[in-house]
C-alpha cells in the first residue's frame, strides 16, 4: 500500500505539460488562427480546452478510489498543494477564485468516434473475463490533448503516424466535426495542425507553461492580438 501511494503522489507532483510556439511570425499566426479553428469546427466541444479544479490540495488515499483499492480513512493521509512552487515546475496556479483551470484538452466523458464499419474488436473498457469484452466497442474516453504532441503514435489503438490522420480518422458522433475539417481551406486545416503541434511536454526545469522553441519564456497570445 505504501508504495502505491508513494507512486500516486510522485505523479501528482510532476511537472504539467505546457506549450512550444517558435518566435516565427508565420508560425504564430498560423497558431493563432488554429486555435479559432478548432473551436469554430468543434474540436472544443468534446476536447474542452480548459476544465476547473477546485480543490486545493491532492490527497491519498482519495475519496474517489474505486472499490478494492485503499479508501480514506483506511490509513494515514498523505496531502500536498498541487500549486506549491516548490514542486517540480512548470506548475499551474489558481485564479483569484481559488479555482486551478487545467488545459487538459478533454471532457472526460466517453463518445462514440468510431464509423459502424470500424469497431473495436475488443471492447478494452472491460476485463477480459467480462461478456462484454469480445462484442467490440465504438467509445472511447476523449483523448487529452494536454501533452498530445510528445505521444506519437496517436489516436485510441495507436495507428497512426500523424496528428492529420487521427483528425481524419474521427466517425461517430465527431463525424461532423470531421467533415468541417475536411472542407475547411488548406491554410484552416494546416493551421489546426500547427496549433496541436504547441502542445507539448516541456523539458526539466523549464519553469514557464508557455515557451518559445529555445524554452524561454514567451508571452501568449501576443499583446497586439490579445487587444484586438
Amino acid at each position: 500500500k505504501a508504495d502505491v501511494t508513494a507512486v500516486v503522489v510522485y505523479q501528482a507532483a510532476m511537472a504539467v505539460p505546457g506549450r512550444v510556439i517558435p518566435n516565427d511570425p508565420v508560425i504564430e499566426k498560423a497558431v493563432l488562427n488554429g486555435e479559432q479553428v478548432f473551436s469554430r469546427i468543434g474540436c472544443a466541444a468534446c476536447h474542452t480546452p480548459a476544465l476547473p479544479l477546485q480543490a486545493k490540495a491532492f490527497t491519498e488515499p482519495s475519496p474517489y478510489n474505486p472499490p478494492g483499492n485503499v479508501r480514506t480513512g483506511e490509513m494515514a493521509e498523505v496531502s500536498m498543494t498541487l500549486n506549491d512552487p516548490r514542486l517540480p515546475g512548470p506548475r499551474l496556479t489558481a485564479d483569484a477564485e481559488g479555482i486551478t483551470w487545467v488545459p487538459a484538452y478533454t471532457d472526460m466523458k466517453v463518445h462514440d468516434i468510431t464509423d459502424a464499419t470500424d469497431p473495436e474488436p475488443l471492447d478494452m473498457n472491460w476485463g477480459p473475463w467480462a461478456k462484454s469484452f469480445p462484442q467490440g466497442n465504438r467509445k472511447f474516453l476523449t483523448k487529452r490533448l494536454w501533452g498530445f504532441y510528445n505521444e506519437p503514435p496517436y489516436f485510441h489503438h495507436g495507428l497512426f503516424a500523424t496528428a492529420r490522420q487521427a483528425i481524419l480518422a474521427h466517425g461517430g458522433e465527431a463525424a461532423g466535426t470531421r467533415r468541417k475539417f475536411q472542407n475547411a481551406p488548406k491554410y484552416d486545416q494546416d493551421s489546426l495542425i500547427e496549433f496541436l503541434k504547441t502542445l507539448q511536454v516541456l523539458p526539466p526545469g523549464t519553469k514557464d507553461l508557455i515557451v518559445d522553441e529555445k524554452f524561454q519564456p514567451k508571452i501568449w497570445p501576443p499583446r497586439e492580438a490579445a487587444s484586438q
